[in-house]
C-alpha cells in the first residue's frame, strides 16, 4: 500500500501484501479515544481477543507492555497484541490524549512480525489517517474503513530508522518542541545559539534535515493543531488561536484561510 499527501489530501493508492503473499482478514474494528482525568488501563494477559493501535496525541505518561516500560509523550504509537500485561497511567499534570483502533483477525499471524512501540515524529501523518478511519466509521462504511486501518498498519510497519548526523537528535527534540508547544514564540536566532550555529547555518541545517526551514515546520505545526482543536475540542475560535500562537483571531483567520482555502469556522462546521 502507497499512501501519501497530495495538496493536504491523503491518497490512497494500493493494498499490497505481507512477505509471504497474505492480505489481512479483518473481522472487526472499531475507533475509540479518552482524555479523562486519573485514567489508568490495565489488562490481563489474554483478556482481549485482537489487537489495537494505540497512539498518543497529547499529554504524558507511561505504559508497560509485560516488563518493557516506556515514557509517553506525543507521537508515540503502539502495537498492542495482549499476549503481555499491559499497564498504563497518566501524569497527573498532562492528562493524556489518546487515540487507538481496537481489531480482530481471521489470520492474526501476519502481524506477528511488527514491533509494539514505533514513535512518528511527522505525527500529523498518523493523526490524519486515524481521524479519516473515525470518519469512515461514523458513516459506517467498512470498505472506507477496512483502507484506513490498513494504511495505518502499513504505515506503521514500513517506518525505518535513518542514520543520525550531527545534528539529528537535536532537531528531533526541537521539533517535538515545536509539535507540544506551537504556542510559544520562537526566536529563530536564539534556537541557533543552542545549536551553537549562525542563524543561517541552522537554517540551513534544519531545512536539510526535516526538507522545510524551522518556521515553516512550526507553521505546519501550528495548522495541524488547529485543525485538530477545530475539529475535536469545543474551544471557540478565540481560543484555538491562542493556543497555535496568535496574538488575535484575525491573523490566525488570515493564516488558516491562506493555508487550507477556507475560514476556521466554516472548517469546523
Amino acid at each position: 500500500m502507497t499512501i501519501r499527501f497530495i495538496n493536504e489530501t491523503i491518497i490512497y493508492e494500493k493494498s499490497i501484501p505481507n512477505k509471504r503473499g497474505d492480505y489481512l482478514e479483518i473481522l472487526s474494528m472499531h475507533y475509540g479515544k479518552h482524555c479523562v482525568s486519573e485514567w489508568k488501563w490495565h489488562v490481563p494477559v489474554g483478556c482481549h481477543p485482537g489487537f489495537t493501535l494505540w497512539s498518543i496525541w497529547g499529554g504524558e505518561g507511561q505504559i508497560m507492555l509485560g516488563k518493557n516500560a516506556y515514557k509517553l509523550s506525543i507521537g508515540d504509537v503502539f502495537f498492542i497484541n495482549y499476549k503481555k500485561e499491559v499497564n498504563a497511567y497518566q501524569n497527573e499534570y498532562a492528562s493524556l490524549d489518546v487515540r487507538y483502533i481496537d481489531f480482530t483477525l481471521r489470520n492474526p499471524d501476519i502481524l506477528c512480525d511488527l514491533l509494539e512501540h514505533r514513535h512518528f515524529d511527522q505525527y500529523h501523518f498518523v493523526l490524519e489517517i486515524f481521524n479519516r478511519f473515525r470518519l469512515a466509521e461514523e458513516r459506517n462504511s467498512l470498505p472506507q474503513m477496512r483502507i484506513w486501518l490498513e494504511a495505518l498498519i502499513t504505515e506503521y510497519q514500513h517506518i525505518t530508522p535513518t542514520p543520525a548526523g550531527v545534528y539529528t537528535l537535536k532537531i528531533d527534540e526541537l521539533c517535538r518542541g515545536f509539535q507540544r508547544h506551537p504556542e510559544l514564540q520562537y526566536d529563530m536566532s536564539e534556537l541557533a545559539q543552542n545549536f551553537s550555529l549562525t542563524t543561517d547555518h541552522f537554517i540551513r541545517i534544519f531545512k536539510q534535515e526535516r526538507g522545510v526551514t524551522p518556521y515553516a515546520y512550526l507553521q505546519r505545526c501550528r495548522l495541524e493543531t488547529a485543525k485538530t482543536l477545530l475539529r475535536m475540542s469545543t474551544l471557540s475560535i478565540t481560543d484555538i488561536a491562542g493556543s497555535c500562537g496568535f496574538s488575535d483571531i484575525y491573523n490566525f483567520s488570515r493564516f488558516f484561510q491562506s493555508k487550507t482555502g477556507m475560514s476556521p469556522s466554516r472548517f469546523r462546521n
